[in-house]
Order: structure tokens, then C-alpha cells, then sequence
């Protein structure tokens, strides 16, 4: 008798990364043709279970039946896998799908922190959500850390240097001798048992005394109160810088009334010396000196006409100069008025004028010499008021001339260059 047992193993599809391997059908077939001894006659053969073994192992067949009624099993190894195929043609694209309709608009989600609890040491930290799977909003509990060991005690240090014990009222300490920080508690000694004073410090006397100082008096040292008044007649207040300034100012203003007429004004010369006059000529500029005794703020100029007017004129102008050699800079200046001297014996003042970029003031400094300076266009010239006539000597020359002259100019012009004159003492002129 002979048993042939045939298996097919279906198709098998491997993929990896893309790669498709097919192993075509495979089939094994298994036969017993080995005749044994005579048996009992077999009545059925069934199969029974097909097990896969393991690639490379024995293929085994066993009857779980009767030699009447056979039932095999079979074990049949597993294939060993083929080499990778070559790849196989991409199928073709199928067909797009219908778009479907767009759905509704979600609701964005949102997230939250919400509480933070420090949880006990060695707790776990933990996190829940108080809110939606749509809001969410965190609460943390985070645990606290341990309280770390206590460090060791340092070494206790050495015991410094301090105030010895003991001690009683009234005692003070006192250096032993030379070492560092060697003292002791002693009875003080010594000290102050009285104050007293000399004039014009005055002490009641004793170890606390009363100290006081006298007051000033035209015989006797002391404390004086200041005083900002200028008439006071008393002998006891000291005059203050204020009260100083304002008699210098008093005392100023009554030598400049008396010396130029009116106080608040400097001239050129006192008044009492103006005794003739001087002829003008046309285009004519006349500098006549001034040496201020104080610094003063000039407003106004002022220039005096004697015994004959201006004719048909058609500039006159007053102006400051300053001086190096015979070279005149001009400073300061009024505006051209044709009004002025045309009436004589008459004082003329006029303001100082910023056209042409001259200042509105000036200020002249104490001690510093300075011109007054006159021009008049005209016909004829006003006669000025003039100090005393000068004798004309070489030596009036030399020690100083108060007047000097530029003439053919059609105004006050900077630089001018004047020529000293030997007969004038110079025009009045003030300022103000």
C-alpha cells in the first residue's frame, strides 16, 4: 500500500518601505510507499491537523486515530523566503471621488493656567484640568522641597579684647601699661572744677557755668547787631555792606550834583569850569573825553548849544567811542535828529539807538576812558558849550588833551582817527 499526501501553500504578498514581494503557490507532496506487514484491514483514512514548521526542518506525518481508522497529521516545514522580487507596475490612478460638502467651523480650542498649591515635601506633583477638553485650564500642584540637614556648629572663635567687669559710679577707665586692651576700672581724677572768662566772655563760675558774652559798647569789645540803615545815630549797631552801599550811593549822587549840576549823571568836566563855547564845523565829529568814577549804565547822551543854532541841517548824531592811540571805535549812538540845537543856550539829550546793530545801553567801567562824540551835517553849525580854552603850548599837548577832531566825515564813522586840539578843554557832554 502507498500514501501520497499533497499540500499547496497559497500565494503569499510581502511589503516593506513601498516594496511588494509575491511568492507564487508552492506545493509539497509527501509519499509513504513502504509496504509493512500485513495489518488489519483499514476500514478509513482522515486528515487530521497540517502544522507549519519551522523553514529548514524535517517534514512528519503521525496517525492520532486507529490502524482501522487512520487520522494523520501532518507537519510541514515553512519555506525559506525567497530572494526580493523585482518591483511590479504601478497600477493605474483611480478615479476622483465627488468633493464632499464643508463642514461646520470649530470652535478654537483654548488652554489656561488656573491655581498653583505647593503641595507637602515628598508629595507628587499633579495636574488637572478644571476646565473642558475645548478649555482647558491647568491646575498645578507642585510639592515643596525638603527642609536640607542642619550644617554642622562651627568652632567657637577666641574671645575678643572688651570692657573689664566691674566698676563702680564715677570711675573711668585707665590704661595698665603699654599692652593691647590692659585697663582698668579707676576713680577719676582731675577735671574741670570752674570756667571762668575775660571780657567780654562772662562765666558764672563753678564746673557747669553760664557763658555769655557782652555787648559791644565805644569802650568795650562785645557783640554787636548789624544794621542796613544809613541814619542811625546809634553807637552800638555795625554798619552792614547794604548800609554801606547806600551811603557810597548817597554820598555819589550829592558830588555829582555838585560837580555836573544833577545827580545820576557823569560829564566830561565839572560844571563850574564851562565858561566859553566852540564853533562847530560842518562834517565835523568833536571826541570829547570822560573817565567814569563809577561803573555806569549809559541811557542818554547829552550835548549843550550856546549862542547859535543849527542851519538847514540834515544829520546830527551823539555817540560813545572807545580809544587806542589816535584810532576811535565807535560803541555806542543815538539816532540822527535834525531837531537837536535848534534853539541856543539849550541842553539836548537824546536815548541811545539800536539801528545799525548798536546796543540799547552801554556800560562804562570806573577808571576807563571813553568819548562823547558830536556830529553835525549843516550850513552853518551850532556853537557847543565848551570848558576853558586850553593854551596852545606843546606842553598842554603832552600832559593830556581832553578834545579831539575828525573832520570831512558825513557821520559818526568807525574807525575815526582825531587830532588832539591844543586850545579846548573840551566839550560838555554827560551821560545818563
Amino acid at each position: 500500500m502507498s500514501v501520497t499526501v499533497t499540500k499547496t501553500e497559497q500565494t503569499v504578498e510581502v511589503t516593506q518601505d513601498n516594496q511588494t514581494v509575491t511568492v507564487s503557490p508552492v506545493t509539497q507532496t509527501i509519499e509513504v510507499s513502504a509496504a509493512g506487514p500485513q495489518g488489519a484491514t483499514v476500514v478509513s483514512v482522515a486528515v487530521g491537523s497540517t502544522t507549519t514548521g519551522a523553514p529548514g526542518s524535517s517534514a512528519s506525518v503521525s496517525n492520532s486515530g486507529s490502524s482501522t481508522a487512520a487520522v494523520l497529521n501532518f507537519t510541514i516545514p515553512e519555506g525559506i523566503q525567497g530572494a526580493t522580487g523585482s518591483t511590479g507596475a504601478t497600477g493605474a490612478t483611480g478615479a476622483t471621488g465627488a468633493k464632499g460638502d464643508k463642514g461646520d467651523t470649530g470652535t478654537a480650542a483654548t488652554v489656561a493656567a488656573g491655581t498653583t498649591t505647593t503641595g507637602a515635601p515628598g508629595s507628587s506633583a499633579a495636574v488637572s484640568n478644571a476646565g473642558s477638553s475645548s478649555a482647558a485650564v491647568f491646575d498645578f500642584t507642585i510639592p515643596r522641597g525638603d527642609v536640607g540637614a542642619t550644617g554642622a556648629t562651627g568652632a567657637t572663635g577666641a574671645t575678643g579684647a572688651g570692657v573689664p567687669v566691674g566698676g563702680t559710679t564715677g570711675q573711668v577707665l585707665a590704661k595698665i601699661d603699654g599692652t593691647d586692651y590692659n585697663t582698668q576700672w579707676v576713680a577719676q581724677s582731675g577735671g574741670v572744677t570752674s570756667v571762668t572768662g575775660t571780657a567780654p566772655i562772662a562765666s558764672s563760675g563753678g564746673a557747669t557755668p553760664d557763658i555769655s558774652v557782652t555787648a559791644a559798647s565805644t569802650s568795650a569789645a562785645g557783640v554787636v547787631q548789624l544794621s542796613d540803615s544809613v541814619s542811625t545815630t546809634s553807637s552800638v549797631l555795625a554798619a552792614t555792606p547794604t548800609a554801606v552801599k547806600k551811603a557810597y550811593d548817597i554820598a555819589t549822587a550829592g558830588w555829582e550834583a555838585y560837580t555836573f549840576g544833577t545827580a545820576g549823571v557823569i560829564a566830561t568836566v565839572p560844571r563850574f569850569v564851562l565858561t566859553t563855547s566852540t564853533g562847530g564845523t560842518s562834517g565835523q565829529i568833536i571826541h570829547s573825553r570822560i573817565i567814569p568814577h563809577r561803573d555806569f549804565t549809559v541811557t542818554n547822551i547829552a550835548f549843550v548849544s550856546t549862542n547859535a543854532a543849527a542851519s538847514v541841517p540834515t544829520l546830527i548824531r551823539f555817540g560813545i567811542y572807545t580809544r587806542s592811540g589816535t584810532t576811535f571805535t565807535l560803541v555806542a549812538r543815538t539816532a540822527s535828529d535834525t531837531t537837536i540845537f535848534n534853539a541856543t543856550n539849550t541842553k539836548f539829550t537824546r536815548a541811545l539807538n539800536t539801528t545799525g546793530g548798536y546796543p540799547a545801553t552801554y556800560t562804562m567801567i570806573a577808571g576807563t576812558e571813553y568819548f562823547l562824540s558830536v556830529i553835525q551835517v549843516a550850513s552853518t553849525a551850532a556853537n557847543l558849550l565848551t570848558a576853558t580854552a586850553r593854551q596852545a603850548t606843546a606842553a598842554n599837548a603832552a600832559t593830556g588833551g581832553a578834545l579831539y577832531t575828525d573832520a570831512s566825515e558825513a557821520d559818526l564813522v568807525t574807525p575815526s582817527t582825531g587830532s588832539l586840539s591844543t586850545t579846548s578843554g573840551g566839550l560838555f557832554a554827560e551821560v545818563s
